[in-house]
């Protein structure tokens, strides 16, 4: 089906009362035109509201716009799918509602009690059910609340996946703390900026990680964070016998019994901040992203209405960080508006994500690329039983479609999708279904409701044709508010109210995108763009090459860039001679050079390494790349002086 433009007409915005009286009297008729029906949606029309909570209509109609909605430039792509109705509540009061007389998401009819896991711990088998998860987040809250934790204040959470970061979170947003997550592979400097800039004053905090941020804190002694404010993420039975004097949080749930942890929210709650992610930083220090409870619950929406069909009998590996803004969205929010069960692992080993898989009867997974290729490059797969499993969702970095083609050669009931978003956008943007996936290999797929999209030429400023590559701007209301205390950035990231992602890509004319390369890591070769992400999808093609990451290197002799590429071998580099090394280096840049326009040659040259850096979220930090190529350049340098003498 063809994307509809259209030309939304400036209106007024009704008082919330008329918005109300118009939206309960609506019924499922009205709303069978607004959100496709299906077993996994819930005509929330036909639900009372709750007294001062209402319901945003179909952007498509006379409703509110979100605050950086204006109307619309010619060029502009918006959903397929109508828009759905988007809650004005907080986070937590749209998934755990004072009232269940207010249940949007009430247990499927297979499971009339709610005796359903919805998380269970992938390593212990240690579960929660949906009640649970709301019960326990209570009374965390009570126990933040005795504790004198307020309403806005910020806490962050640092740790890996795991039943109790789960209760930290939940437990947070139901006191309408500001959930700050941390990165649990940050050095201490790197914890210490985020700890300072997000002003935390809670710190939850996993016992095994508890000496970075004891290292973290000493780097500043400024930062004064009361010892009673360190949260162990952990229960009682597993807190270590020498932190015994330090608080965890199923202490924390005794201490907060019987106090009302319900955040008592003033009017406008869905513009308050509800979680500050902190972007990767490849390109300098992490920015805090502020996410506003509306961004969250329009995301929530939004995806229910587009991403691939789930039921309360899915199971779904939850081996994203939560901490990243992908698996906080996606393995906790939207899985909860599903009903279905997600078994959470702390991190990626390839032994135990098989053994989980075959336990639980796996059917669906959200990945990022570098899993994808690890488990395409197993020797351990033909060991378990991974039939369960219909298909992968990708994210957070590029997949190309030969990876897809590769993978799903070797895995022909698995398939694999790919969406697009960030941090700064809640995070999705993009997405497709599985089935759409077998058509449209190595897209991101189609704007999802409530989004609009175009592409701009970065140096004209003016919207591209189809097929024709621009820079990706977004509006919707699950843009971010902003970046935290930093209103330089945050201008500087939006165009007339239009977000500017920093990612090259093209659209075809069914209106699926596929995402090319990035606006800042371009390579200038005398003037001609090199793509990085082009060259990197090449070179993964190549019988011997199990990961890339291509990075521009100057040269001052020709005052230019030159392409150079850092490779992973299959099998790595072993006991491999420097002759050897060298001469399948040279083999990779021969192979390579017969495929690629002249600009585009690794004149920077072919460098065989262990492994690429990524972020957790398998992004490359191409700023570590860089620093290699700095580092691998004084040493030559070095090398050439003391032949010399």
């Amino acid at each position: 089906m063809s994307t509809i433009l259209f030309i939304p007409r400036v209106i007024s915005i009704p008082p919330v009362p008329a918005i109300s009286r118009l939206l309960t009297s609506t019924g499922p008729c009205l709303l069978r035109s607004i959100i496709p029906i299906r077993s996994n949606v819930r005509p929330f029309s036909s639900i009372p509201l709750p007294p001062g909570y209402t319901f945003y209509r179909n952007h498509n109609d006379n409703s509110p716009p979100p605050h950086n909605m204006t109307p619309r430039p010619e060029q502009v792509y918006v959903s397929h799918i109508p828009s759905p109705q988007l809650p004005r509540s907080s986070v937590f009061e749209f998934l755990f509602p004072k009232s269940k007389q207010y249940n949007y998401f009430p247990a499927p009819a297979s499971d009339p009690l709610g005796a359903k896991k919805a998380f269970i711990d992938g390593l212990t088998g240690n579960a929660v059910t949906r009640e649970q998860v709301e019960e326990q987040a209570l009374a965390l809250a009570g126990g933040l609340k005795k504790l004198g934790v307020q309403t806005g204040e910020v806490a962050c959470l640092f740790g890996m996946n795991s039943l109790e970061w789960i209760n930290a979170l939940f437990g947070c947003q139901s006191l309408g703390v500001i959930a700050s997550p941390a990165n649990y592979a940050y050095t201490p400097p790197e914890l210490l900026h985020q700890v300072k800039d997000s002003t935390s004053q809670t710190i939850f905090v996993q016992p095994d990680l508890l000496p970075v941020l004891k290292e973290a804190l000493k780097l500043d002694p400024s930062c004064n964070i009361s010892e009673s404010k360190i949260i162990l993420l952990c229960p009682k039975d597993k807190k270590p016998a020498e932190l015994k004097h330090l608080k965890c949080t199923e202490d924390l749930r005794d201490l907060g019994k019987g106090i009302d942890g319900r955040a008592q929210w003033e009017e406008d709650v869905e513009k308050k901040t509800a979680y500050l992610c902190y972007s990767s930083g490849t390109t300098g220090k992490a920015k805090g992203v502020e996410t506003s409870h509306h961004n969250m619950t329009s995301q929530i929406q939004a995806v229910r209405c587009s991403f691939e069909p789930m039921t309360e009998k899915d199971v779904v590996l939850g081996i994203l960080p939560c901490s990243h803004i992908y698996g906080l969205t996606m393995n906790l929010h939207h899985a909860l508006s599903t009903n279905g069960t997600v078994v959470i692992l702390p991190k990626f080993e390839e032994k135990t994500v098989l053994e989980v898989i075959q336990r639980y009867r796996v059917t669906f997974s959200l990945i990022v690329p570098p899993m994808l290729i690890a488990l395409l490059h197993s020797s351990l797969v033909s060991n378990y039983d991974i039939s369960s499993i219909r298909g992968f969702q990708s994210g957070a970095a590029p997949l190309s479609a030969d990876l897809i083609k590769a993978f799903e050669s070797r895995f022909p009931h698995i398939l694999v999708t790919q969406g697009y978003g960030l941090t700064e956008t809640t995070p999705v943007s993009h997405v497709m279904t599985l089935d759409e996936s077998r058509h449209h290999p190595g897209a991101i797929g189609r704007v999802i409701p409530t989004y609009q999209a175009r592409l701009v030429d970065a140096d004209s400023g003016r919207d591209v044709e189809i097929g024709e590559r621009g820079e990706l701007w977004l509006k919707g209301p699950s843009v971010m508010k902003g970046y935290w205390r930093n209103e330089e950035a945050t201008r500087n990231a939006f165009d007339d109210g239009w977000f500017k992602t920093g990612d090259v890509a093209i659209v075809d004319d069914r209106r699926y995108f596929t995402i090319v390369d990035r606006v800042k890591e371009l390579i200038k070769y005398k003037g001609f763009q090199v793509p990085p992400a082009e060259l990197e999808a090449l070179l993964l093609g190549h019988p011997k090459v199990a990961d890339v990451g291509v990075i521009g290197v100057y040269d001052k002799s020709q005052a230019t860039e030159l392409p150079r590429a850092y490779i992973v071998l299959k099998g790595g580099l072993g006991s491999l001679s420097s002759s050897d090394r060298e001469k399948l280096s040279k083999q990779i840049h021969d192979w390579a050079a017969k495929k690629v326009a002249n600009h585009k040659k690794l004149r920077g040259g072919v460098i065989l390494i262990e492994a690429i850096p990524k972020s957790p979220s398998g992004k490359i930090l191409r700023k570590d790349l860089r620093l290699l190529s700095i580092k691998e350049q004084e040493e030559h340098v070095k090398a050439t002086r003391g032949a010399k003498l």
